[in-house]
């Protein structure tokens, strides 16, 4: 057995023992979108069973970039299904029951609000706000200073297997404001008269100007043709379905990085960068890249060893490809990072600077 494949089986090993290595095989990680293959145009409840006989779910919003997708991609239709529905009001992230609440004020009915401790009260905010959060892991408390949206700071604890605090009684209250020595921090509680159909945390909320005066008993949501949300009747309206699977998103930035600092921003703000590891994560990033405004070729997480020459993502080596001539550069004439236009992958200089792809789990409410 020469070296070469004694090293590549040795770095094998060690991904598979560490853990780091989530493998999927047939499933979607990355979300893929897809339109029922018919014409029709049923209500609300009609159009998640033809979304859920595919185990798939409505389509969630969660930016700007989500809608500018779904206005490229819907090819015309002007009224499309989403999972946004009204229905849900006062949760923790973690699922533990509303027994206890500290007085505070809801500044609007209707309105997506967030919990955060400050001058060691509670207190109602934007959940776009930015600030400091404490996490929760087994009874222990940790008050991180990074600031960041209340979803961004629930899948950072998620991350770590912990998630935002939750309080149930006045003593655990008092103890949470001591751990937050003085500091404004969100815990875990959040209003929302609306709710999301997979259950995942999603602060988009860009209704169009007549849905945004309104305060609706019962209603369920729809993507207009210019990316806004707009007020249905549930059984009373039609709109096309509008379905999606697959729990990690992909990330589009156009900023021109090296490949080394476009790693460290994935990894700083989002899950890392993205990794393309088997025909299905193909497909779902061919359809997002059709589907962009932003030209390529992008950085993905490819590189290769210097010394060994095999090409590796950041906690596994590659056992899919789509090379550009189907051929896999090869030392010592490759450049040793790795890119890809619409459809394939290329080995570029890694000092270029180039818009890069980032991917990111997605978070859900307990």
């Amino acid at each position: 057995m020469n070296l070469q494949i004694t090293v590549k089986m040795i770095l094998v090993m060690f991904l598979l023992c560490s853990g780091l290595s989530d493998f999927t095989f047939g499933s979607n990680r990355l979300r893929v979108f897809r339109f029922p293959d018919n014409e029709n145009e049923p209500d609300w409840d009609g159009a998640l069973s033809e979304c859920n006989k595919a185990n798939e779910s409505f389509v969630t919003l969660y930016d700007e970039e989500d809608a500018n997708f779904v206005a490229n991609f819907s090819d015309g239709k002007q009224r499309l299904w989403l999972g946004l529905r009204k229905g849900r009001n006062i949760t923790w992230s973690d699922g533990v029951p509303v027994t206890f609440n500290a007085t505070y004020e809801i500044e609007k009915a209707g309105t997506q609000i967030c919990v955060a401790i400050d001058n060691n009260t509670w207190t109602s905010l934007n959940c776009s706000e930015r600030k400091p959060f404490m996490c929760n892991k087994d009874g222990n408390y940790t008050l991180y200073e990074d600031e960041k949206n209340w979803c961004k700071a629930l899948q950072y604890c998620r991350h770590f297997s912990a998630d935002l605090v939750s309080i149930s009684n006045e003593s655990q209250n008092d103890e949470v404001i001591k751990k937050g020595n003085n500091t404004s921090f969100w815990i875990g509680l959040m209003h929302d008269e609306w709710e999301w159909a997979d259950k995942s945390c999603s602060l988009y909320r860009n209704w169009d100007t007549e849905s945004a005066l309104l305060d609706p008993i019962e209603k369920c949501t729809i993507s207009t043709a210019l990316g806004l949300l707009k007020n249905q009747e549930c059984p009373n309206s039609q709109a096309f379905s509008f379905c999606s699977k697959g729990k990690t998103r992909i990330r589009v930035i156009d900023h021109h990085l090296t490949w080394e600092r476009a790693f460290d921003y994935c990894k700083a703000n989002h899950t890392g960068m993205l990794q393309i590891e088997n025909e299905n994560d193909q497909k779902a990033v061919e359809q997002w890249l059709n589907n962009t405004d932003v030209t390529g070729p992008f950085w993905i997480g490819l590189r290769q060893s210097r010394v060994f020459g095999f090409w590796i993502w950041r906690d596994r080596t590659v056992t899919y490809s789509k090379w550009k001539n189907g051929t896999e550069p090869k030392l010592p004439m490759s450049n040793h990072c790795g890119a890809i236009n619409q459809t394939e992958w290329s080995d570029e200089h890694c000092w270029r600077r180039l818009p890069f792809l980032c991917e990111e789990k997605i978070i859900f409410m307990n």
